[in-house]
């Protein structure tokens, strides 16, 4: 069984002296008489991510699932959107959540106002579990202990979320940071790479995998932001792009 995948919002490689910028992909999965939206992005994101939905004819209400590849604000904030749908997330996650062990960890990122209003939504997975027929939740440890990509398997596609964050880390084997275990990260680069011909990753737009894990990316990247220095001046404003190839 096939699946087509329409990445709504294309994830960012950026970060700032403020902190995380966290643009993450945001993708829509069809198939299975299915609509399937991996991560959700941050609150920024709601206009763009509806605005996306509509040039594809798609409601809110129509999306009967929404797969959280990890539970970081820049990749859960927005799941209030879809009233309709499943909120699925690995069991490992979860109890990495609900326990309070993300406190333990350091790990500052969690959303804790919406762990209590997910909690009644939340459908559980086990990592490696084939939740539609070719569409696998293919285990991404490091950066959290239940961090699962999605596979499309006959695509040979994996919707990575942030177990590759970008094109850069992944091409020299540096890991973002990691809330569980380096090792464990490190070790899903490999299996990221020998599940999938093309990554789309958590913060960067898609590429393919080539010898000596060289990377090709298959489109170019551009975020315009605009800084409002001076109220008697217009805003300086940034374009900051880069061509398919590293």
């Amino acid at each position: 069984m096939g699946y087509d995948h329409h990445i709504l919002l294309p994830g960012v490689p950026a970060s700032s002296a403020r902190g995380a910028l966290g643009w993450c992909s945001v993708v829509l999965v069809r198939g299975a008489g299915q609509n399937l939206l991996f991560d959700t992005g941050s609150h920024g994101d709601r206009r763009q991510l509806a605005e996306a939905l509509g040039r594809l004819d798609i409601a809110p209400a129509d999306i009967q699932a929404v797969y959280l590849s990890h539970f970081h604000y820049d990749h859960v904030l927005n799941a209030d959107l879809f009233p309709n749908a499943r909120l699925l997330v690995s069991v490992k996650e979860w109890e990495y959540v609900q326990s309070g062990a993300f406190r333990e960890a350091g790990d500052p990122f969690v959303p804790t106002s919406l762990i209590g209003w997910a909690a009644g939504r939340v459908e559980l997975f086990e990592a490696g579990q084939d939740l539609l027929p070719g569409l696998i939740a293919l285990p991404l440890p490091g950066h959290t202990p239940g961090l699962c990509g999605l596979l499309l398997e006959r695509e040979k596609t994996l919707l990575a979320g942030d177990g590759v964050k970008n094109g850069w880390e992944f091409a020299r084997r540096r890991p973002p940071p990691c809330f569980f275990s380096t090792r464990a990260a490190l070790e899903s680069y490999e299996r990221a790479a020998a599940a999938a011909e093309l990554i789309v990753p958590g913060h960067d737009r898609p590429f393919r995998v080539g010898r000596e894990g060289k990377i090709a990316y298959v489109a170019g990247s551009a975020v315009e932001i605009s800084f409002f220095p001076d109220p008697d001046a217009p805003p300086r404003t940034i374009l900051l792009s880069s061509q398919k190839m590293i």
